[in-house]
């Protein structure tokens, strides 16, 4: 899952940065998640503890912008994002976090 990034320079000299994905990877993960969604994966990803277990799968070009806006570091910012039905396909089970 590589993301390709280059420099691309403005007009007035500034730089913009510039990301992509493979879209056919983004829609494996897609259907990967939903494949995990409608088997009831969640309890085949426990972690340390009971309450931790794997609920998103997300393409890095998403983890990338998500660092931009700074919803990757911020706990309450990705539940928030995680529970947007526009960002569903990423998630991996149902219900809200």
């Amino acid at each position: 899952m590589a993301i390709h990034t280059r420099l691309i320079e403005n007009l007035d000299g500034s730089l913009t940065s510039v990301s992509s994905q493979n879209t056919q990877e983004i829609k494996d993960i897609i259907s990967s998640n939903r494949l995990d969604k409608l088997d009831g994966g969640r309890n085949q990803y426990r972690g340390d503890t009971q309450f931790s277990h794997k609920v998103a799968s997300i393409p890095m070009i998403v983890v990338e912008q998500m660092m931009r806006d700074g919803v990757w570091n911020d706990q309450e910012r990705m539940r928030v994002w995680l529970n947007d039905p526009e960002n569903a396909p990423f998630r991996t089970t149902k219900g809200k976090l």
